[in-house]
Order: C-alpha cells, then sequence, then structure tokens
C-alpha cells in the first residue's frame, strides 16, 4: 500500500489581527469614556486614570487629572472663573432699588419739592422721572429752587447705595432756535449736565458715578398731540443702575 502523505500545516499569518481586534476595542472604549467625562469631575477622572492605567498596564494617565497632551492645562476652569459673574451688572441690585424707592417715597409724602417725582422700573432700571415744571423754566436750562431741592434729598438716598447715576434730559417735539439752545438736542443736553453738575457740587456722589446724556424729543413717553403729553415728554430722568465695579475690556476674538 502507498503511503498517505501529510499535507503541510500552513501557518496562520492572520493571528495579528486578534491583537488589533483588541487594541481598536480599547480604543474605542477610550474615547467613548473620554466623551463620558468631557464635563471634568476630578473624582471621577482619577478612578477612570486608575483603572485604564490597570487595563493597558501603562502610564498614560497621572492621578491628578492632567490632560493627554504635555501642555494641556490640569482642569478646564469653570465658566465663572474664565468670565466675571455679569448677573449683578444688569440692572440695579435688587435690595438698594427696593430701598431707594421706600425711602423717597416717604420723603416724598412730607416734602413739597418731591410731590412731581415719579418712580419706575425701565428693563431692570429704576428711573427717578422729575418733571420739567420741577426743573426748569420753559426754554431754559437754570435750575429752579425746588429742582434743587429734590435733587439734594435724591442725592442724599443715593450715595450710600452701590449704584451709578446717568442723567437723561428730554423735551417735547415743538421745535427751540435760539442763540445758546439751536435746537432740542443743545437743550436737552443741557439740562442733564446741569443737573450732574449740581449733584457733584453736593459731594454726596463721586462723579465717576455720573453720566449725562441728552435726548431731545426723541424718546417721548406720551404723545405730543396734547399740552398734557407734551408736559409729560418734557423731562429729567434720573435713572438708578447698578454699580459693577472697575470696568475692563473684553478682548475681541
Amino acid at each position: 500500500m502507498a503511503k498517505k502523505h501529510k499535507h503541510p500545516e500552513h501557518v496562520n499569518h492572520e493571528r495579528w489581527l486578534v491583537s488589533y481586534a483588541d487594541f481598536i476595542t480599547l480604543l474605542f472604549a477610550f474615547f467613548v469614556v473620554m466623551f463620558a467625562v468631557s464635563q471634568v469631575d476630578s473624582k471621577k477622572l482619577g478612578r477612570f486614570s486608575e483603572s485604564f492605567q490597570q487595563a493597558l498596564e501603562s502610564n498614560a494617565f497621572n492621578s491628578k487629572g492632567k490632560g493627554l497632551l504635555p501642555h494641556e492645562s490640569e482642569q478646564p476652569k469653570a465658566m465663572s472663573q474664565i468670565k466675571p459673574d455679569l448677573t449683578k451688572k444688569r440692572g440695579i441690585l435688587g435690595g438698594d432699588k427696593k430701598e431707594i424707592k421706600e425711602a423717597l417715597a416717604k420723603r416724598a409724602s412730607a416734602t413739597r419739592a418731591l410731590s412731581g417725582l415719579k418712580i419706575v422700573e425701565l428693563h431692570g432700571e429704576l428711573v427717578l422721572r422729575l418733571p420739567e415744571r420741577l426743573m426748569f423754566a420753559i426754554g431754559d436750562a437754570q435750575l429752579e429752587a425746588d429742582g434743587r431741592v429734590a435733587l439734594e434729598i435724591i442725592a442724599e438716598e443715593v450715595a450710600a447705595r452701590h449704584v451709578k447715576i446717568r442723567v437723561e434730559g428730554h423735551t417735547d417735539n415743538a421745535p427751540i432756535r435760539t442763540a445758546r439752545f439751536p435746537s432740542n438736542w443743545e437743550l436737552s443736553t443741557t439740562r442733564a449736565t446741569a443737573v450732574v453738575a449740581f449733584l457733584v457740587a453736593t459731594k454726596k456722589i463721586a462723579p465717576d458715578r455720573l453720566s449725562a446724556a441728552g435726548y431731545g424729543e426723541f424718546h417721548p413717553i406720551a404723545s405730543n398731540d396734547t399740552p398734557d403729553g407734551r408736559a409729560q415728554n418734557r423731562r429729567v430722568d434720573i435713572v438708578v443702575v447698578a454699580e459693577s465695579g472697575q470696568e475692563q475690556e473684553e478682548p475681541t476674538e
């Protein structure tokens, strides 16, 4: 009988696929876990790093929660650390707002000069509205006696608060053309700066907490078609806002 010849065994050249598959699986697991801990929690990241070291027997991570890249910082800063909290910069602080309103309402009941004062809230700001008849003669920017009394009281009430003051001058739409005031722009702006100058003179409010703006007839609060509406539009608004502290320019990207 003829001997049966055994066929030579073929060498398996694809065994590397097993190791490669294990590596791909570990790599996939690594990225899944990194995505899961993208909101860095130092305790969770520490536990993950320890487990992953044991699995790979490597020092890819350290227990302090540093990133993968050599120059990567240990942990990203929280948003409150990157940018200052802006919640207190928008509008006036609630406590100061309430105290100013209550104090001025109480003093208005006993002071004739404050009888025309209106206190309103607009867009988170406190507006102390003073009518023209209290502050100035028609077409003039010289402060009246009652207006000075009203401003003195207002200065006393806001001086100790953490607030800033923006004085806004407003007129009706009746045109004015004088040597001093060629238009309502000049009249409203001069009135606003006159109020600021008086508040500075009281030495109760620091000048860097004050600003002035003139809006002419372009921010009416009533119709200019009636005498009463025009009287409402001729006013000075003292806008009280939260003091935001030292102002810094934000870098542009």
